[in-house]
């Protein structure tokens, strides 16, 4: 059990909202309304695109590259990628906001989401969302998910212009909600975004790796690996 605890942040993408279902369908839905089928399978568009996609995430999780880099690289890439003659920045930035618009209407959240927002907002703590996602999107994932009025503030990289893992985020987020970090816990499931950099900020950290992922030793201060597991924490 952890003491002292008055302010909770929970990252959204694949802790909160459910990104890794939402994304697939939203992926599929527009690879089959723009015919891509013309141009390679969808299991390959898929493949090329999602580890593309990932390289270019933790390019800009770490500073490297900005939002509006990611946003055309990621289908430009695949496109080009995949045999696409035309123009594929045109057509790329076309299917990226095709995707994004599409994406934030669904409603999937993880196991567990609802019950545990309703579980701290009742115990009475300060509930936040901290996020590299857009300012565009995250609160109509929310909102989608029927989450939003659990929370009271989201805090974004847009925000500030600093991307977690780096530690001005997380100064910031202290600073817009009131807290300090000895009564803060960061909830999140990736190791490096949320649970390293929140470990290195000073904060506490519950990690949840329902993804079975590595993390630096004794950056989590507690694992869960289902949401109501944290219950038992706080």
């Amino acid at each position: 059990m952890m003491q002292n605890v008055k302010t909770v942040f929970l990252d959204i993408d694949d802790t909160l909202w459910w990104f890794t279902e939402n994304s697939k369908e939203a992926f599929a839905h527009v690879y089959n309304q723009h015919g891509l089928e013309r141009l390679c399978s969808y299991e390959r568009f898929h493949k090329v695109y999602i580890e593309k996609n990932r390289e270019l995430w933790e390019a800009y999780h770490h500073g490297k590259i900005g939002k509006a880099y990611l946003n055309s690289e990621r289908f430009r890439y695949t496109l080009e990628h995949c045999g696409y003659q035309g123009d594929a920045l045109e057509l790329g930035n076309k299917l990226n906001a095709h995707y994004l618009n599409y994406l934030v209407t669904l409603p999937r959240v993880l196991p567990g989401a609802k019950e545990l927002l309703e579980y701290l907002k009742a115990k009475g703590y300060d509930v936040n969302t901290l996020s590299n996602g857009f300012a565009h999107f995250q609160p109509r994932k929310l909102v989608s998910g029927g989450l939003d009025g659990y929370i009271h503030r989201n805090i974004l990289s847009d925000d500030c212009g600093i991307t977690k893992p780096l530690p001005g985020i997380f100064d910031y987020a202290l600073a817009t909600c009131g807290a300090s970090r000895e009564t803060t816990v960061m909830i999140g499931d990736d190791p490096d975004a949320d649970i390293a950099g929140a470990h290195n900020a000073g904060w506490r950290t519950i990690y949840f790796n329902w993804k079975q992922q590595p993390v630096a030793p004794g950056a989590a201060d507690a694992t869960v690996t289902h949401l109501l597991e944290v219950e038992r924490l706080l």
